[in-house]
């Protein structure tokens, strides 16, 4: 039975930057979409929700912020897992 390799350093990585870690460990593609839905897709939405509508602001944001973590974990566990 072959022994589970786990990447702690793109772990680290994944943490400090999001996507970062999947870019070290070649999966480009995937890394950057995760930076891209982190720091330019959802914080657009956030800004375009607050300037379109502005009394549904605190929902959208709350629903965002909490899908922000959810994907920051994701891009973790994905980093930190065997290809």
């Amino acid at each position: 039975m072959a022994k589970k390799h786990y990447y702690y350093f793109e772990a680290l990585a994944s943490l400090l930057i999001v996507g970062l870690g999947q870019i070290i460990k070649g999966e480009n593609r995937k890394g950057l979409a995760l930076m891209l839905n982190y720091y330019l897709i959802i914080p657009t939405v956030i800004y375009l929700s607050l300037l379109l509508t502005g009394f549904l602001f605190p929902y959208i944001f709350g629903f965002l912020v909490i899908f922000e973590i959810l994907s920051w974990g994701y891009g973790i566990f994905d980093a930190l897992m065997e290809r």
